[in-house]
């Protein structure tokens, strides 16, 4: 624009004016070293020059911020080239109470150099009243005199107008909410948040605007915006370190005397700092890890780059319910040391929303980073029934659609990118957030249940001595025992390969070969426990049971009688629930009942081929990579999945699915199990098929995933 063009020209005409008058006094800059490294600017090959520039700057706002308030004060003369403008800065702090007329490092600089120098400053403050972008247009003018790699240490970007817009109307509700910036800059989201007030129910007073920024010419550039905007009143601007400002009710440190104390607010919104953890000294950023790590109440890596304490320090301003926008980085999604974050918003917040911008739509023009706008509110206590709502935008939409998105109303692909919802009960802070963004992705699969929707899952039996109550033929006949008081059994899942267990071709091979294929279960017929026992084999075995110290274990001391087991049918399918190269879902044709190794889903209402339907999804990679993710992982690369985790798992439903579909993945399965009992089978080519048909079936039209491939155990 022309009129920036202009401010600009006579911000740095002034600024060589200012270096002229001080160049003598070198010893000046020397006591405002500990400021210039603090903002970053001892990096420059020139910093006394953008030091001029700024102090410049500061006299054009605080001058064009008096002139606004003169327009309502009588009290306030006029400013010119004969007059003391540095006195009258400082009355008018004191006749408004605005913090941005309070004398600054800036102020102190230019004490000394004559009036007559800023006259032209006086002479441009109207362009800046006038513009109607000039809240925008205060940090493009900030940013064209500081160069990147100073303002990098404070780490300063602008946000642009439309975003700080979407966000302030997501996060403010009413009129007389009470608002916080905890990084204000130069007021871009602090004008959008006034204007978001103004637009909603109840009375907006100016005086609910509060901001912290630990530089001085933000608070100035924040304060000159907001009255641009047309705010009466003053704002509650502080400089500050926001770390060290406290929340009503917040206990204060050992280490700090007289702090500032914030009241609660209604809500947070922030473009935080995006300073790198290298940027600050180790002792600054220790103070600071402890303080928030305290606030967390867990610990926080070293690596955090200063939003991840900006986050967990804002919430302690916020009420509850209260919501909080933030446009960050978007790395704390998918690195690790980004899993405390995510436990932190996990915890404390209902997670609305997050949107990844996509790095081709100028955000941040200056900064190597792909930007997220986060959407939480606060909850207080209690597991989260919220959905999230996952947004990657390869084009800044209307804000409508984004609104229409964060509020649930859309999923899928997108004409701007993609949209997932997501139940938060299903987000684990240990995996990777982004593949929800990936639209080939499992985990963005819409139209899948958690496993305990359609199953009832539990662990095998446990018995407390296995080798007592596990027996082969030979001990069977031995103590010549009646198969009424036995159940057949699968004792351990070694040397089976396949994905489905028959009678005649498993458990009673098992038999043959001597292997201990039958449970002691001391079940009447009508499914009661057998307590009067008067079967003399029995008798002989249960006494052979107290001798060798069978009725002594724990589990056997906690049931009566000792001898008698978990009652359990046998289950539909049977679970690996450790395995290095993925679980396997066998379908249990045999009947047999499992010991605590297996895991048991037990089936009700399912036709046999709508069965073996779900087993193809079970055991597609697709259904492994989101198990192995539900579970743990340990050393070497080896998976566990623990019943409640199995419970929580995404699986297809086979009443949702066509006769068609569900027949068709009903012959891959059974495809499997074939060549899983043939050796000259090649068992990867028909998981292969397998997965390509599921994929088809629950992604219609997404004929490929990002999936790794597995074998068997």
């Amino acid at each position: 624009m022309s009129e920036a063009i202009t401010i600009i020209s006579v911000i740095e005409d002034v600024a060589e004016d200012i270096q002229t008058e001080l160049d003598s006094d070198f010893p000046l800059f020397r006591k405002v070293e500990k400021w210039m490294e603090d903002h970053g600017l001892t990096r420059l090959v020139d910093p006394e020059r953008t030091v001029c520039k700024l102090a410049a700057y500061n006299r054009l706002l605080k001058t064009t911020l008096y002139k606004i308030y003169r327009d309502g004060n009588d009290d306030l003369p006029p400013l010119s080239g004969d007059t003391d403008i540095y006195a009258q800065l400082l009355k008018a702090f004191t006749e408004t109470g605005d913090q941005a007329f309070d004398e600054n490092v800036l102020d102190g600089i230019i004490e000394a150099v004559p009036d007559n120098v800023f006259v032209p400053l006086l002479d441009v403050r109207q362009n800046l009243i006038t513009q109607k972008v000039s809240t925008e247009e205060i940090g493009r003018i900030f940013e064209s005199l500081v160069p990147q790699e100073a303002r990098r240490r404070l780490g300063q970007f602008r946000t642009p107008m439309y975003i700080a817009e979407f966000m302030a109307n997501w996060a403010i509700q009413r009129g007389d909410d009470r608002v916080l910036d905890p990084g204000i800059g130069a007021g871009v989201l602090t004008a959008a948040m006034y204007d978001a007030k103004h637009a909603a129910d109840g009375q907006a007073h100016i005086d609910d605007m509060w901001g912290v920024d630990l530089s001085e010419l933000a608070v100035v550039m924040s304060s000159t915006a907001l009255k641009l905007t047309n705010g009466e009143g003053s704002p509650n601007f502080i400089q500050d370190n926001f770390i060290d400002i406290l929340a009503e009710g917040q206990a204060q440190r050992i280490d700090q005397k007289n702090p500032k104390i914030l009241p609660k607010m209604d809500a947070v919104v922030s473009n935080p700092p995006y300073s790198r953890s290298h940027e600050l000294c180790s002792k600054e950023k220790n103070r600071i890890n402890r303080i928030a790590a305290a606030e967390a109440a867990m610990e926080i890596p070293q690596k955090a780059p200063m939003y991840h304490y900006f986050f967990v320090h804002a919430t302690q301003f916020l009420s509850d319910s209260g919501r909080m926008a933030f446009v960050t980085p978007a790395r704390f999604l998918e690195t690790n040391y980004g899993i405390t974050l995510r436990t932190f918003l996990l915890n404390h917040f209902d997670i609305h929303g997050m949107i990844l911008l996509d790095s081709d739509i100028p955000v941040f023009e200056d900064a190597d980073t792909d930007p997220c706008i986060t959407f939480l509110e606060k909850r207080d206590g209690g597991e989260s029934d919220c959905t999230t709502t996952f947004v990657q935008a390869e084009e800044w939409p209307d804000a409508e659609r984004l609104f229409d998105a964060v509020a649930g109303g859309v999923q899928g692909e997108t004409s701007y990118g993609f949209v997932n919802q997501v139940a938060q009960q299903e987000l684990v802070a240990e995996y990777n957030w982004t593949e929800y963004l990936n639209p080939q992705s499992v985990d963005a699969i819409p139209g899948l249940k958690s496993f305990r929707e359609i199953a009832d899952i539990k662990r095998g039996i446990a018995t407390g001595k296995n080798d007592y109550f596990c027996l082969t033929q030979d001990e069977v006949d031995e103590w010549g025992l009646d198969e009424k008081y036995l159940v057949p059994l699968i004792r351990r899942m070694q040397g089976v390969s396949g994905y489905d267990l028959q009678e005649y071709e498993d458990w009673r091979q098992w038999l043959r070969d001597g292997d201990e294929a039958w449970l002691l279960y001391c079940y009447d017929e009508d499914r009661e426990p057998i307590i009067n026992v008067d079967n003399p084999e029995l008798q002989d075995y249960l006494k052979h049971g107290e001798d060798v110290g069978a009725a002594d274990s724990y589990l056997a001391q906690n049931r009566s009688p000792w001898y008698v087991v978990d009652q359990r049918d046998p289950a539909s399918v049977l679970v690996t629930y450790m395995s290095k190269d993925g679980f396997r879902f066998i379908y249990n044709k045999a009947g047999v009942v499992s010991l605590n190794n297996l895991h048991n889903v037990f089936l009700d209402g399912y036709e046999d081929w709508q069965v073996e339907a779900l087993l193809a999804y079970l055991n597609s990679s697709v259904a492994n990579e989101i198990a192995k993710r539900s579970g743990r992982t340990y050393s070497r690369g080896l998976h566990k999945i623990e019943p409640d985790e199995l419970k929580d798992l995404p699986v297809v439903d086979p009443n949702d699915l066509s006769t068609s579909e569900a027949m068709t993945l009903s012959q891959k399965f059974r495809d499997l199990c074939e060549a899983s009992r043939n050796e000259d089978s090649d068992v990867e080519a028909v998981i292969r098929e397998l997965d390509e048909k599921v994929i088809e079936v629950i992604s219609p039209g997404q004929q490929m995933l990002d999936l790794p491939r597995r074998g068997t155990d």
